[in-house]
């Protein structure tokens, strides 16, 4: 198992629309993160970013099925004015976070 935190920054002006897609999020789009193999999976706010972690079995096949899906590929799309990144060029670059400590 992988456990991948991450942090993507959001635009100042943006935090309530983030916090309010978040509040909803799809249930089309959590089924296709369990059908990518993710599971546990949070998000928190911390200083306009948006900290994540989550668990898979493997990250390089999770992030390969997430970006061929149309779904996935829809939710990007409403945040593409939300978060300060390029989604452009397909699913949002995750700043990858290094785990220095892990307690079971």
């Amino acid at each position: 198992m992988q456990r991948i935190a991450f942090a993507l920054p959001i635009k100042p002006d943006r935090l309530d629309d983030y916090r309010r897609t978040h509040a909803n999020v799809w249930q089309a789009l959590q089924d296709e993160n369990t059908r990518a193999g993710i599971r546990n999976y949070s998000i928190y706010l911390f200083h306009g970013h948006a900290i994540g972690f989550l668990e898979c079995d493997d990250w390089e096949k999770a992030s390969a099925f997430l970006g061929a899906s149309e779904v996935q590929a829809r939710w990007q799309a409403e945040h593409a004015d939300i978060l300060d990144v390029d989604t452009a060029t397909g699913l949002v670059p995750l700043q990858r976070l290094e785990e220095v400590f892990h307690q079971d």
